[in-house]
Parts: structure tokens; C-alpha cells; sequence
């Protein structure tokens, strides 16, 4: 929230919603207020990232007659009957919009696939040396980013680190995340060969230019924000052959996919980048390539743009 800040000639007022089932709480306070602003403040559109909002505000919509867009992050299951009813969405992949259809039976029509957009930064910043986090300079630096979870098929990412290591010992595994389940707490802690764990900050993507690869082998995934942050640095990718990691990375061309219940097949991976730098190499730019392509965020936001004018013209 405090980049809006820095948005020039945007006026951004804060709103706050508390998390999770409290929500329902707190119902009819979070209506008043959505209502009474947008009354007051000529609202025309409501755009939503999340399906509480959502719901509050297609009730505040149909009072007001304020058309609702909203975009969809992630796979969810339950709360059909109150869940997506927005006049337009947006999913971040089309393996979401899929989702959406199978498991929610929305019309294809009000469906829009755009795959994120990559964040503008100042790739020359980001020129942390491995020093700076205690690795030596010799080190081959693997990198996961995200929860650490088993939905992002840490366990696996473990166990294949382990067979790297008994072939590659001048590497180390790098987990930037939050970690809150005590099994993998305790895989961890029981490794007897090099791991750091990081604690999520907001100038992570530093640690990709100490990396020398990104991996994610997830078992499920929308579309994760860190395969575009690893193709912003042109580093090599690999993650688990499911949802928007599948439909975006082309295996052996701009990265490669694995079984996530596989960790063999993830160290055989791992250990042909670190030997084959030069292949890794181009993986990395391909992925570049394609990053720049279908996530550019001038492109992105003159098709949101779009859509919001469609929601405001008659039919």
C-alpha cells in the first residue's frame, strides 16, 4: 500500500477490511462504508482482487447500479452461489479462466485472460553481491521464492537438494518465504548440508541477481508472479509442470517442467543447468524474451482500460 503513495496525480484513499472469517463480522459496517463512499465520490466502476470484496461490492452495485470487475488471482473452490458475479473478470491465466468455467460455471464471455504484469524496476540496482548474505562468491546460488508450503512442493524441493548436493557440493539452496508449517521447519533444520531461509522483504528481487537459478517446483499454481520476476533477470526457471507455470513455460525452450512428485527428475534438472551454465543461459533469455512480450505493463493496462470502458458504454 505504501507504493500508492508515490502514484502522482492519483488520489488513493484506504479502506481497510480485516482478514479472513472475521470478515462476516464486520458485514454490514464494510457495506455502509463501500456504499457511502462510492455515493459520494461518483463511482462508476468497482475493480476487486478478492471474493469478500467482491461479494460487498456487487451488493453495493446493485443498489447503486455501479458496474463490478474482478479479477481472479488464484484457484478457489466453495461459496458458488455468491462467488465471481462481477459483470467482467480477469484471470491471471488460462488455466484460471478453466477453473472458472468448470468448477463455477461462468460465461466464457465475461472472461479475460492477461497474464500479469512484470513490475518495473532498475535491473542495475538490484547488484547485491552473495557476500551480503554470507554466501561465498563461488557458491551456486538455487533459489525458491514464495510460501514455503507444501503446495509449492517444498518437500520435494528438499528432497531433490539433497541429490544435488551429493553430486554438486558448491552449491547452496536459498528459501525466501514464509514458514509456518513445523514438519518443514523441521526437514529443514535436520539438513546437514548448506541452506539459508529468508524471511520475505520487500526488496526480494535482489536475490535474484545472486542467483543462479530459480526453482518452483509447485504442485499448485495460478500463474506465479516469480516466474516473471526469474525471466525480468533472465534466469533460468524451473517449476512443476501444473497450471499457469505449464501454459507459460515451453520445457526445454524458456525453461524447464518437472513432476512435482518427482524429486528425482527435479535434481536431474537442477544438476544439467548448473553443469550446462551456457544452456541455462539461453533458457533465461528465451524467457526474457516471452516475459517481455505477453507481461508488459503499458500493454496490460491499456487492455484494463479497455475493459473499463466497455463496462461504461451502453449497450
Amino acid at each position: 500500500l505504501e507504493r500508492l503513495d508515490n502514484l502522482e496525480g492519483v488520489n488513493v484513499e484506504v479502506i481497510n477490511f480485516s482478514k479472513g472469517i472475521k470478515n462476516f463480522y464486520y458485514l454490514k459496517n464494510f457495506h455502509k462504508n463501500i456504499k457511502d463512499y462510492c455515493r459520494n465520490s461518483e463511482i462508476n466502476i468497482i475493480h476487486t482482487y478478492h471474493r469478500f470484496p467482491e461479494y460487498v461490492a456487487v451488493k453495493v452495485g446493485e443498489e447503486l447500479k455501479i458496474k463490478l470487475l474482478g479479477t481472479v488471482l488464484s484457484f478457489v473452490k466453495g461459496f458458488k452461489n455468491v462467488s465471481f458475479k462481477s459483470d467482467k473478470l480477469i484471470t491471471v491465466s488460462n488455466a484460471v479462466s478453466k477453473h472458472l468455467i468448470t468448477e463455477f460455471h461462468i460465461d466464457p464471455n465475461k472472461i479475460f485472460t492477461m497474464y500479469l504484469p512484470k513490475e518495473r524496476f532498475n535491473e542495475n540496482y538490484y547488484s547485491s553481491v552473495k557476500s551480503d548474505l554470507g554466501i561465498q562468491n563461488d557458491k551456486k546460488v538455487l533459489l525458491f521464492m514464495g510460501r514455503i508450503s507444501f503446495i509449492k512442493n517444498v518437500d520435494n524441493l528438499l528432497n531433490a537438494y539433497k541429490i544435488v548436493y551429493k553430486n554438486f557440493q558448491n552449491v547452496i539452496l536459498l528459501l525466501c518465504g514464509s514458514l509456518e508449517d513445523k514438519k518443514l521447519a523441521s526437514m529443514i533444520d535436520n539438513l546437514k548440508i548448506p541452506i539459508k531461509v529468508l524471511k520475505p522483504r520487500k526488496d526480494n528481487q535482489f536475490l535474484y541477481s545472486v542467483s543462479d537459478l530459480v526453482i518452483l517446483p509447485s504442485r499448485v499454481d495460478p500463474f506465479p508472479f516469480v516466474m516473471i520476476e526469474a525471466g525480468s533477470f533472465k534466469k533460468p526457471f524451473i517449476g512443476g509442470n501444473t497450471g499457469g507455470i505449464a501454459e507459460f513455460i515451453e520445457d526445454g525452450k524458456n525453461g524447464f517442467l518437472v513432476d512435482p512428485e518427482k524429486p528425482q527428475q527435479l535434481a536431474e534438472k537442477i544438476i544439467y543447468l548448473l553443469n550446462n551454465p551456457d544452456f541455462g543461459k539461453k533458457l533465461g533469455e528465451n524467457l526474457y524474451k516471452k516475459v517481455n512480450r505477453l507481461c508488459d505493463y503499458n500493454n496490460y493496462f491499456t487492455e484494463v482500460e479497455k475493459i473499463y470502458n466497455s463496462l461504461l458504454t451502453p449497450v
